[in-house]
């Protein structure tokens, strides 16, 4: 017997739904789909509104051609475009937008209010949609062009509501999707408002860097460099040859950032995520860049429309090139271009200096540590000799940072269930550091141990109710772009919990007066923007654990950091009393044991 139900057609609306559910992610989706709309209508001004992170309320309003008012209504129906005239047309798109479905998802997600006016009419059309049914339509004054009001965005479908995430994360994904627009479109002027607060305000000059000014700082913009390159091939078997334009801005080698959030792409005019292209950029930085840093750079990649495929994405996010091996080339060759001939040097503006110049330590100069209130480097407990002659500047901040993490008065190493007792052998690859233990060879992850090290501290000092921050002499004033300015106002109170002090200023520039402790001494801009970076792409962890482990993870040695004997011993003295030391804050492994018996075992002993 067959219980299965028979195969039913779906009711319209719920069809509807289930459609705008594909293209109708998140609040971002939604200013995707309008702001992309605004430019398709010829816009040279666009003001994005949120509220809630956008789940309560968008506001997208431009000065484009605007709707006829007898298209109005048609607007707001499925597949209805004035995109396309037939199916040739999806084989070289020339828009942004194209498949019809952006109005109609939009208002069975959330109620709609339209008022559209085109230049050439005298008064404005309004419409208003409620469960994507429309509930009035009429007439109105109205300056040309269109606004459009979302609210309650999922309220009739609470359990796509409770999927969304925190309200500053959804606030940094629209602020994410205007900054790509306003970089993609510089002769567009954008302005976002996010709660009330200013968060990016673009000119609209039409020169790239001053998009980049908006959104980076002026500093950075005028570091950039400009980058040019195109590549031509003749295809067996294609009619015309591949073709690619790269041109674009790119930072100096001394600019990078802690993750790729600064690496914008745009093809064809569409701000895409560009994952298989994002190795091209930073191959071009290939020996330029310190390890785990990412250069700040806009591509804007052209080819012929029939030589893109913008419709594999639900939210046409991504992109496929017919050619890519040619895009990927064209995009490094651009890169190396712009970069060939200068010079990789530390720049004088502080905006630049991630680390200090790499000269030599004058041998007899003692490390100066810095420390964070109530820990000390004792040199005395180590016996092993220290090699520290010829350190370069980044060994000596190196050193510094682990000279930070020994208290005073700590209890012995912790033997059972803990770590036992290691002794350094010395470093690979100025990485991993090799131990002896009692039972064969440990190798120790530098980084991630001091991460664990680092972390289990901050939160032992929060639970104590202290704030381990540094005031500052003199504030500075930092430029962040939109996303990051969303991310530190809707973390504000994580942020002063592990000794920020930050308020806001104009647009996203926020002025600094106290830094965690841990970061005392480096350059105040740019500690807040990579700290920020970390804690953007930190996803295990919430709350102040979140703050906690994004700060251990900044503070941390690096890999690549040389560490003499007696800072070896001293890091692997302060693993040893960690309560989890097996494990740095994000899961990641702290060290590799390889016992007595499994070297026996490889060597043909046993």
């Amino acid at each position: 017997m067959n219980d299965r139900p028979p195969i039913r057609v779906l009711p319209p609306e719920v069809a509807a739904r289930i459609a705008a559910g594909e293209v109708i992610e998140r609040p971002a989706s939604v200013v995707k789909e309008l702001v992309e709309n605004a430019l398709d209508a010829g816009a040279t001004r666009i003001e994005v509104e949120i509220e809630g992170g956008g789940a309560d309320r968008i506001r997208v309003s431009d000065d484009g051609h605007g709707i006829p008012p007898e298209q109005v209504a048609d607007a707001f129906e499925r597949h209805a475009t004035s995109k396309l005239r037939s199916e040739h047309d999806l084989y070289a798109v020339r828009t942004l937008g194209f498949r019809g479905e952006a109005l109609a998802a939009i208002a069975a997600a959330a109620d709609v209010d339209l008022v559209s006016r085109p230049a050439a009419q005298t008064a404005g059309a309004t419409l208003r949609l409620r469960n994507g049914r429309t509930e009035r339509q009429g007439s109105a004054a109205a300056a040309p062009g269109t606004s459009i009001e979302v609210r309650d965005l999922f309220a009739s479908l609470p359990a796509r509501r409770r999927f969304l995430r925190a309200t500053r994360s959804e606030t940094q994904a629209v602020a994410r999707v205007v900054t790509d627009y306003a970089l993609a479109y510089p002769e567009v002027a954008f302005r976002l408002t996010a709660d009330g607060r200013n968060a990016l305000a673009a000119p609209g000059s039409g020169d790239p860097r001053d998009a980049v000014a908006a959104v980076h700082g002026a500093e950075v913009a005028a570091a950039l460099l400009p980058a040019h390159a195109e590549r031509a091939a003749v295809i067996e078997g294609e009619v015309e040859a591949a073709r690619c334009e790269v041109v674009g801005l790119v930072g100096p080698p001394s600019l990078h950032r802690a993750s790729r959030a600064a690496i914008h792409v745009v093809a064809n005019g569409r701000a895409v995520v560009a994952r298989a292209l994002l190795p091209a950029v930073e191959l071009g930085y290939e020996g330029l860049l310190p390890g785990g840093r990412h250069p700040v750079a806009l591509i804007r990649i052209t080819v012929p429309p029939d030589q893109v495929d913008v419709n594999v994405h639900p939210q046409k996010a991504e992109v496929r090139f017919r050619h890519e091996r040619l895009v990927f080339a064209a995009v490094q060759a651009a890169v190396r271009s712009a970069l060939a001939g200068t010079p990789h040097l530390v720049p004088d503006s502080p905006q630049f200096a991630s680390m200090p110049v790499f000269t030599p330590r004058p041998p007899g100069q003692e490390v100066e540590p810095r420390a964070w209130p109530g820990f000390d480097f004792d040199t005395t407990a180590a016996s092993a000799p220290s090699d520290v002659e010829g350190l370069t500047g980044r060994d000596v901040i190196a050193g510094a940072r682990v000279a930070s993490m020994v208290e005073r008065e700590a209890p012995p190493p912790r033997v059972d269930g803990g770590v036992p007792l290691l002794r350094p052998m010395g470093q690979i690859e100025s990485t991993y550091i090799v131990a002896e233990s009692s039972d064969g060879m440990v190798l120790v992850d530098q980084h991630a141990a001091h991460e664990r090290v680092l972390y289990e501290a901050v939160r032992a000092r929060l639970a104590a109710g202290e704030r381990p921050s540094q005031p500052l002499l003199q504030s500075v004033l930092a430029t962040l772009s939109a996303p990051q300015a969303a991310l530190l106002a809707g973390g504000a109170s994580d942020l002063e919990a592990i000794g920020w002090e930050v308020e806001a200023a104009d647009g996203a520039a926020v002025i600094v007066r106290a830094v965690p402790a841990a970061l005392a001494g480096r350059d105040v801009a740019r500690a807040l923007t990579d700290y920020l970076d970390r804690l953007d792409a930190e996803e295990r962890l919430s709350g102040p654990d979140r703050a906690a482990a994004t700060l251990a993870c900044r503070a941390a040695v690096m890999a690549g950091d040389r560490l003499d004997a007696t800072q070896q011993r001293a890091l692997l003295d302060a693993l040893a009393r960690c309560e989890t030391p097996h494990t740095c804050p994000h899961g990641r492994p702290t060290m590799l044991h390889l016992s007595r018996a499994s070297l026996e075992r490889s060597f043909g002993r046993r």
